[in-house]
């Protein structure tokens, strides 16, 4: 399917597009199907206008899209959210949208990286920075998935018990910690699990073992993909800078 011309596209979301087929030849370049598929969530033909459409697409569309290539999602929420408000601020106040000529690009360019860099700042309580853990030397590390491999097949309409093993790498002890599901609310047709699910304490170099129960849908063919970031008693993100760990299934008859 021919792309549109990039002439059609505002200039911001031209790269912002340029960006995202980036990532998706970094991810092996898998087809659309292929994408939604591991998303569940959306069609393919919806996937494919995220890189192709005259318009920005909404963020579950575009989260969706990095998910299914492994993309950082907090990294590019703030992107979108940047290109969302230099196009909201960029058209002409007359009845047809106008995008302004390639004359003024590199200064669009600029207002950009600044609407970007904004977002996430407003993102981060007290100025933190969010590269960093909240509590300094903590860190944490992916062992293994102890149960259900990735891309198991299970039936609709059953339960299962998913389990991580995480290790404690840091010199910060774990205590009152959980993993908190991502995609909330949940949207219909996926796996059910508890919002949150605790982590026992752990010690640092120590290793925890960390378990859901998990509800298949009732109807099949679905995928599920649950993403998962650890948090503490407040909700607070304590990695914001690791990528989730998650579990796959495929629901079939």
């Amino acid at each position: 399917m021919p792309e549109p011309r990039t002439d059609e596209r505002a200039p911001e979301l031209e790269a912002f597009m340029a960006e995202l087929r980036k990532l998706r030849t970094r991810a092996g370049e898998p087809s659309f199907r292929k994408m939604a598929a591991k998303s569940g969530a959306v069609s393919h033909a919806t996937l494919h206008l995220t890189v192709t459409g005259k318009r920005l697409q909404p963020w579950e569309t575009v989260r969706e899209f990095v998910r299914a290539c492994d993309g950082d999602e907090q990294e590019w929420h703030a992107r979108w959210q940047g290109v969302q408000l230099v196009l909201a601020t960029d058209r002409e106040p007359d009845a047809a949208p106008r995008w302004r000529s390639k004359r003024v690009l590199i200064p669009l360019a600029l207002v950009l990286v600044a609407a970007v860099t904004a977002v996430v700042v407003i993102l981060l309580p007290g100025g933190q920075d969010e590269a960093g853990p909240p509590h300094p030397g903590d860190s944490s590390k992916f062992i293994a998935d102890v149960t259900i491999p990735d891309d198991t097949v299970v039936k609709p309409g059953t339960q299962f018990v998913k389990v991580w093993e995480l290790q404690n790498t840091g010199t910060v002890e774990w205590r009152k910690r959980y993993l908190r599901r991502t995609d909330l609310p949940v949207a219909p047709g996926t796996c059910r699990t508890p919002d949150r699910i605790p982590v026992n304490d752990t010690a640092p170099q120590g290793r925890v073992q960390v378990t859901v129960t998990v509800s298949t849908p009732p109807t099949a063919p679905a995928d599920c993909k649950i993403f998962w970031k650890m948090v503490d008693e407040q909700d607070r993100e304590l990695f914001p800078a690791n990528k989730p760990i998650y579990f796959s299934v495929l629901v079939r008859s």
